[in-house]
C-alpha cells in the first residue's frame, strides 16, 4: 500500500491539506466539521460528492469563531472578508473531501482502539491528568455534536493522519546523500558586505526654505487637515435589558430549568479501569488470544503486577505505557462489550477474556467514583442570570426593530427615539473615516457616520449592530470640511520628507556607482573610503550563523565559489530596504569525516522532513489533477 502511495507522489504544488490536518488536530481535538451531511444545495463537487451550502456557511463560521477566540479583545469582525473566509474555507473542504476519498481507495482507516484512545489520551478532555467526562461532553457540545457523531469525525481525522503518516514516512534518503548535503550545509564562507543606508548620506543633502515652501504650496492636498465629524448617538444593548420590567424570571422557571440541566447532565459515576489487549490475527487465534489471557488472569490472581504484565503483553500501544492505565470514564465511552462488561465489575475485580472487535480484552476496574449534582440554591444565581439573559437578548431583537423604525420616521432628530424608548443621548467629537474614539473605535460604526444619508443629507443612520446584542442610531451634529494646515505647523515635516527623499536617491546611485567599480576590480576599501562607508566583514560563516544578516547570508551563499585570491561579488536589499553590496573571498568545505554524529543526525532530520513535505505535497497535487471537482463560478 505505501508503495502505491510513492508511486502517486510527483511534484511540489501543495499548500492546502498539511494546514488542514495540522489545525483540526492541533486546535480542535480532532473535532471538526461534518463533511457529509445532505439535504441542502451544494456549492461545490469533489467526484461527485457534494459539498453543501450548510456545511460552508457552518464551516466558515466555526473558522470565524476559532479567528475571534485567538485574537481575544483586539477581534474586529469588520476586518474579515466574509466572501474570502468562505472562499478560503471552501477551499479546505474541498482539499479534506479529497484526501478522504484517497484514504478509502487506499483502505487507510482507524480502528475502534484507536478512536477510543485518541478521545480519553486528549487534553482538552482531561483535568487534572485524567479523562473528564464533563470536559469531554461540554466541548463536543460546544462544537455542535453527539457523542457519537464527535467519534465518527475522530475515527475520519486518524484515518487522515495515518495517510499522511504513510507517505511522509517512506521518504528514502541515502547515506551519500546524507552526507553531501551536510558537506554544503556545513560551508564556511568569508564573507563582507557595505551597506548604503540613506541616513549616511543624509549630512549631505541640502534643503532651502523655498524648497520646502515650493513642496507646501504644490502639494497643498497632502497638508490638509482630515474631515471629521461632531456625533450624536443612542446606544441599546442586552445588558440594558436585563432590569427590564419585560425581563422576569418566576421561581417556577427556575426550578424548570434546573431539573432540565439535571436531566441532560452526564452519568454521574465514572470508572477507571486498566486492559491487556491481545489481538486475534494470521499469527494468533481466538482460542490462543484467550487461553494466554486466562493465564494472565491466573498470574495476576497469584499476586504478579497487572501493570507490568500489560507493559508487557498488552496491544494497545497507548496504554501499554501507561501499565494499561485507561483513566476514568462514563457509559459509551468504549465499545460496547467492553463497557457492558466494565460497568458489571466491582473495585479490583479482573474479567475474563472480553470479546470487542478489537480483539480480547482482561479488564480490571480500578476505582469508581460518583459525582454529586450541584443543589439548586447553588445553581440558582447562574440559572436566573441564565433565563433573564436569554429573554433580554430575544428582547433586544425586539427593541432593535422599534429603534431602527422611530430612526427612520422621524430621520431629523433622535427625540423621538429618546421619547419612546428612553434611552439617553450621547455625544462624541472628532470622529474620522480612520478613527474615533469609544465605541467609535468601531470601523462598523465609523462607516455608518460617513454613508451618504447620514453625512450628506443629514438624516439618523438605520440601527447598526456593531457588536453582538449592541446597537447605535447617530446623527452628525457637525461636519468639519479638511482644511489646510498652517505652513508653520508642517514646514519642518515637509523639510524632513525632502531629506528622506533626496538621501535615498544619493544612496542608491552610490550603490549602483559602487557596485560597477567594484565588478570592474576596483579595491573594496577603496569605494568604502570613498563614501564614507565601512565594510562589515565576518570569517568562516556558517549558512545558520546568527550573526549575519538573514538577506545578507542567503546571498552570500547563494554567490558562485570566488577564484583564488579573487572574489564573488552580489547586491541585495536589506531588511530595512537599503541596497547592498555583498562580496565572498573564501569557501571551506568541511571533511564529511569531521563532522560529529550529532550534526549528521540534525541534517538528517531537517532532510528527512523537508523530503516528507515535498513527497505529501506531489501526492495531494496528483489526485487533485487526476480529480473532477466543480467549484462556484
Amino acid at each position: 500500500m505505501l508503495q502505491k502511495m510513492r508511486d502517486q507522489t510527483q511534484s511540489t504544488a501543495f499548500k492546502v491539506l498539511v494546514g488542514i490536518i495540522v489545525f483540526v488536530l492541533a486546535v480542535f481535538g480532532f473535532g471538526t466539521f461534518n463533511l457529509f451531511s445532505s439535504g441542502d444545495p451544494g456549492v461545490a463537487s469533489v467526484n461527485g460528492q457534494d459539498i453543501t451550502q450548510n456545511m460552508l456557511i457552518s464551516a466558515a463560521e466555526r473558522e470565524r469563531r476559532r479567528i475571534a477566540a485567538q485574537l481575544g479583545g483586539e477581534f474586529d469582525p469588520n476586518l474579515i472578508d466574509p466572501v474570502r473566509l468562505q472562499s478560503a474555507v471552501l477551499e479546505q473542504l474541498i482539499g479534506r473531501s479529497l484526501m478522504n476519498q484517497a484514504a478509502e481507495d487506499l483502505g487507510v482507516g482507524a480502528s475502534r482502539a484507536q478512536v477510543d484512545a485518541a478521545v480519553v489520551r486528549n487534553p482538552s478532555f482531561q483535568v487534572d491528568g485524567s479523562f473528564s467526562e464533563d470536559a469531554y461532553v461540554a466541548t463536543v457540545r460546544s462544537l455542535g455534536y453527539s457523542p457519537q457523531e464527535f467519534l465518527d469525525e475522530t475515527r475520519e481525522m486518524l484515518a487522515l493522519q495515518h495517510l499522511q503518516d504513510g507517505i511522509s514516512q517512506t521518504s528514502i534518503l541515502t547515506d551519500r546523500e546524507l552526507r553531501e548535503q551536510a558537506r554544503l550545509l556545513n560551508q564556511r564562507r568569508d564573507l563582507a558586505f557595505l551597506g548604503f543606508d540613506s541616513e549616511a548620506f543624509a549630512d549631505e543633502v541640502e534643503v532651502s526654505e523655498e524648497d520646502v515652501a515650493l513642496r507646501y504650496e504644490e502639494n497643498q492636498l497632502d497638508y490638509m487637515t482630515e474631515e471629521s465629524v461632531d456625533l450624536a448617538y443612542v446606544t441599546l444593548s442586552w445588558q440594558e435589558l436585563l432590569s427590564d420590567a419585560e425581563v422576569t424570571v418566576s421561581e417556577e422557571d427556575v426550578v424548570s430549568a434546573y431539573e432540565t440541566d439535571r436531566a441532560l447532565a452526564p452519568a454521574s459515576e465514572e470508572r477507571r479501569s486498566s486492559h491487556i489487549l491481545l489481538q486475534v490475527s494470521d499469527d494468533r487465534t481466538a482460542e490462543e488470544a484467550q487461553a494466554k489471557l486466562a493465564e494472565l488472569r491466573e498470574r495476576i490472581q497469584a499476586g504478579d503486577a497487572f501493570a507490568e504484565l500489560a507493559a508487557e503483553f498488552s496491544e494497545d500501544p497507548v496504554s501499554a505505557k501507561a501499565g494499561g492505565d485507561l483513566g476514568f470514564v462514563g457509559r459509551g465511552i468504549f465499545d460496547p462489550g467492553f463497557d457492558a462488561a466494565l460497568f458489571a465489575m466491582q473495585v479490583g475485580e479482573v474479567s475474563d477474556p472480553v470479546l470487542t472487535d478489537f480483539g480480547y480484552h482482561l479488564i480490571r476496574l480500578e476505582e469508581v467514583r460518583v459525582r454529586e449534582y450541584p443543589t439548586l440554591e447553588e445553581q440558582r444565581a447562574e440559572i436566573e442570570m441564565r433565563l433573564k439573559r436569554g429573554q433580554a437578548e430575544t428582547l433586544f431583537i425586539e427593541r432593535v426593530r422599534e429603534l431602527d423604525n422611530l430612526a427612520f420616521e422621524e430621520p431629523n432628530s433622535l427625540l423621538g427615539i429618546t421619547d419612546a424608548m428612553g434611552l439617553e443621548v450621547q455625544a462624541v467629537t472628532g470622529v474620522t473615516r480612520d478613527a474615533g474614539d469609544g465605541l467609535f473605535e468601531n470601523s462598523q460604526l465609523r462607516e455608518a457616520a460617513f454613508s451618504e444619508e447620514v453625512l450628506e443629507s443629514g438624516f439618523n443612520s438605520a440601527a447598526v449592530e456593531y457588536a453582538p446584542s449592541s446597537a447605535v442610531v447617530l446623527r452628525v451634529n457637525e461636519r468639519h470640511q479638511p482644511v489646510p494646515i498652517p505652513f508653520d505647523e508642517v514646514k519642518e515635516n515637509i523639510r524632513a520628507e525632502i531629506v528622506a527623499e533626496r538621501s535615498r536617491l544619493m544612496a542608491d546611485e552610490a550603490h549602483e556607482s559602487a557596485l560597477a567599480r567594484i565588478h570592474a576590480g576596483e579595491s573594496v576599501a577603496a569605494v568604502a573610503d570613498e563614501y564614507g562607508l565601512k565594510w562589515q566583514r565576518h570569517e568562516m560563516v556558517r549558512r545558520n550563523s546568527t550573526e549575519v544578516p538573514a538577506e545578507i547570508l542567503q546571498s552570500a551563499f547563494s554567490l558562485r565559489r570566488p577564484p583564488e585570491g579573487g572574489k564573488s561579488v552580489g547586491e541585495v536589499q536589506q531588511a530595512s530596504g537599503a541596497p547592498a553590496v555583498v562580496t565572498v573571498t573564501r569557501v571551506e568545505d568541511i571533511d564529511v569525516a569531521a563532522i560529529s554524529e550529532s550534526e549528521i543526525s540534525s541534517v538528517q532530520t531537517f532532510l528527512a522532513d523537508r523530503a516528507s513535505r515535498t513527497d505529501f505535497e506531489g501526492f495531494y497535487q496528483t489526485i487533485e489533477a487526476e480529480a473532477s471537482i466543480s467549484r462556484p463560478n
